[in-house]
């Protein structure tokens, strides 16, 4: 049984998102006030400013600009979540 939270934002290559990025999702980051649309692509959750403004994203007090985005990923054994943020969405290659 697929779980709704789990599969959302999963690339079209039917990629399995991990349970660390449904407890992302369930954890409701938001940016400025509205729910952030987390993308699951390459083992990472993505996130991407397209808004006219800089957007601050919760709870990770993370600002972006326009154009960027926040690249988040956890590896086992780890006790927190891995954070990048990249000016060009196409540099998330892995």
């Amino acid at each position: 049984m697929h779980s709704p939270i789990a599969a959302r934002g999963a690339n079209k290559r039917h990629e399995h998102a991990p349970i660390w990025f449904a407890a992302l999702v369930a954890n409701g980051c938001t940016a400025m006030g509205r729910a952030v649309d987390w993308q699951h692509k390459s083992g990472k959750a993505l996130y991407t400013n397209s808004a006219r403004d800089a957007e601050h994203i919760q709870p990770f007090g993370v600002s972006l600009r326009r154009g960027e985005t926040l690249a988040v990923w956890w590896q086992p054994g780890e006790t927190a979540y891995t954070l990048e943020v990249y000016n060009d969405r196409s540099a998330v290659a892995s």
